[in-house]
């Protein structure tokens, strides 16, 4: 099988030699139609595979280019576009990576936020999970985000256990309100007892960190006793790579989950 880091290291020679078959670049082309189906050949040339996957590679493709305004686009920066192309041969339809990796494409060809295409970005997403994604965005809808977590242990804290650390805290109704509305929305998740390796692993990605403030009314959730099955409470919010990641690849930033109704 061929190494998929000589497939992509050989694309520059390829795109080259996809000229004999576009021989105008994407800046050339006035009509929409030829723009869009030239930009998609050239990039399709080094990735020729069978049947269902090409035409679905194909529309991929078509999907990042028609996003990008006309008088915007720009031939594809190679280094980010063919490997994103080459992890998209397999990547199914109605997937959230598959999405990031359309939108960083289109970047890529978008000559007013090229600058967003960082190469960084390509390897973040081969790395996320869905779940990771809902996650991100969940952080990306408040400037803090309050975390709990059983003391020493790396446990997702389900419902009933976070009600129970809230009714020992005593709040007001609005402080509590408040406070359940800053907590993050663990059953968002498809899998949440992953929550743990998530928080992680995005950790490690440099995406999410811990707060150096202490979140709001970090007094009046301490408890004045406590014992190692307490769960801790904490802060932590989206790093400002997390935000450009998003920025780049996410559709549309604004639309980072909406918490649902707490269940704290």
């Amino acid at each position: 099988m061929t190494d998929p880091h000589v497939v992509v290291a050989s694309t520059v020679a390829a795109a080259q030699a996809a000229a004999t078959v576009t021989p105008r670049t994407v800046e050339q082309i006035d009509k929409f139609g030829a723009d869009v189906a030239k930009s998609v050949r050239l990039l399709l040339f080094p990735f020729q595979i069978g049947g269902a996957l090409q035409d679905r590679l194909e529309r991929y493709i078509d999907r990042a280019i028609r996003q990008v305004p006309e008088e915007r686009r720009i031939e594809p920066v190679e280094s980010v576009a063919y490997p994103i192309v080459e992890k998209l041969r397999f990547q199914p339809e109605h997937d959230p990576i598959t999405e990031l990796y359309i939108q960083l494409l289109s970047r890529a060809m978008d000559r007013e936020r090229v600058g967003e295409a960082h190469p960084a970005f390509f390897t973040v997403i081969t790395q996320m999970a869905p779940d990771e994604l809902i996650f991100l965005h969940d952080f990306a809808s408040r400037d803090e985000t309050l975390i709990m977590s059983p003391v020493g242990q790396k446990i997702y804290p389900d419902p009933a256990w976070r009600r129970a650390r809230l009714d020992k805290s005593e709040l007001s109704v609005d402080i509590r309100q408040e406070v359940e509305d800053q907590t993050f929305t663990y059953e968002a998740l498809s899998q949440p007892e992953l929550f743990p390796v998530y928080q992680e692993h995005l950790q490690h990605l440099g995406l999410i960190e811990y707060h150096n403030q202490r979140a709001r009314h970090y007094k009046q959730l301490d408890l004045k006793t406590r014992d190692d099955s307490e769960l801790s409470i904490f802060s932590m919010r989206i790093t400002h790579l997390g935000r450009l990641f998003l920025k780049a690849c996410a559709k549309d930033i604004s639309r980072a989950v909406t918490p649902a109704p707490s269940a704290v």
